[in-house]
């Protein structure tokens, strides 16, 4: 999944943190401060994880505020994000805000990396939480113009996801009907409509290619469901057939194949074996008839 931007806002530098220091036997997290943003201001950022993954103990709300960025630059996406979550927890109204707005990029940086139909849920689910995220650096930081930016792009980036995944589970249904498998294709039906429901309801109420497809998957839903009573009230007249000695009737009646005996034999299996087992009796009569007929024996 693409994203818009990829903005940060940038390191929080404390001056006690960079003044010179004592040399130490032992490295403190003051010391590794010091060297973590040394090593991200020279794009380091493999070394300034690691230095600043000693400072989020002593410093919990800037260190991990600067780890979270060095995670970032590095390309760890989902410890960026953890790591900012972490930084949510000061009573610094400006640092949480950065934290918000750099937080909701690496939910959405997070995306990038997921290309196949089956994780556009998930995706969604993260674009979903980064438009929470833009929304508090906005409460907190009004004139954040690019915290807005972001929030329209990620609010825009969450429509494409919710709609490509009811397309995806419509589409499949489609070829699924195409192989006659249509209990599968039913669930991605089902599954499509509660997918599109949501989109107009909790996503965006005007969303035209939504509200088109919802009667495109009710006439699909109906047309499966009607398929079995079909293939019910044929077997009922089969029956009804033999009863009344017809078997010729009855034969063409249970061996009759259309699209629509396929689903209904799909959808319930049990069906299916009710047509053979009943079949298989009326040829039996048959069988007993025909050579009945080639002895010239009169009934």
């Amino acid at each position: 999944m693409k994203i818009a931007a990829r903005f940060l806002n940038g390191l929080i530098i404390a001056i006690s943190f960079i003044g010179t220091q004592t040399v130490l036997s032992e490295e403190t997290p003051r010391s590794a401060m010091r060297k973590g943003l040394k090593a991200y201001t020279m794009s380091d950022y493999t070394n300034a994880v690691q230095f600043l993954e000693k400072t989020a103990l002593e410093f919990p709300n800037i260190g991990n505020y600067n780890l979270g960025n060095a995670h970032y630059r590095n390309g760890d996406f989902e410890a960026a994000e953890k790591s900012f979550n972490e930084a949510l927890r000061t009573t610094d109204l400006d640092l949480q805000s950065k934290a918000y707005f750099n937080r909701g990029n690496a939910l959405l940086a997070q995306t990038t990396v997921m290309t196949g139909p089956e994780q556009i849920g998930l995706a969604s689910e993260l674009v979903f939480q980064a438009v929470g995220m833009y929304e508090k650096a906005i409460l907190l930081d009004p004139a954040d113009m690019e915290a807005k930016r972001n929030f329209e792009r990620a609010r825009s980036l969450r429509l494409t996801l919710e709609y490509t995944k009811g397309k995806w589970l419509y589409n499949q249904a489609e070829a699924l009907l195409q192989e006659y498998k249509a209990k599968e294709a039913k669930q991605n039906y089902q599954h499509a409509k509660v997918q599109f429901e949501h989109i107009l309801e909790d996503v965006d109420p005007s969303h035209e290619e939504s509200r088109q497809l919802l009667p495109k998957i009710a006439e699909r839903l109906t047309m499966l469901n009607q398929a079995v009573e079909e293939a019910e009230q044929d077997l009922e007249m089969a029956i009804q057939f033999i009863e009344d000695y017809q078997y010729m009737l009855a034969a063409q009646r249970l061996t009759t194949e259309t699209d629509n005996r396929k689903y209904a034999f799909d959808l319930k299996p049990n069906l299916k074996k009710q047509y053979e087992e009943t079949s298989q009796k009326n040829q039996e009569v048959l069988k007993i008839i025909q050579e009945l007929s080639s002895l010239n024996i009169v009934q």
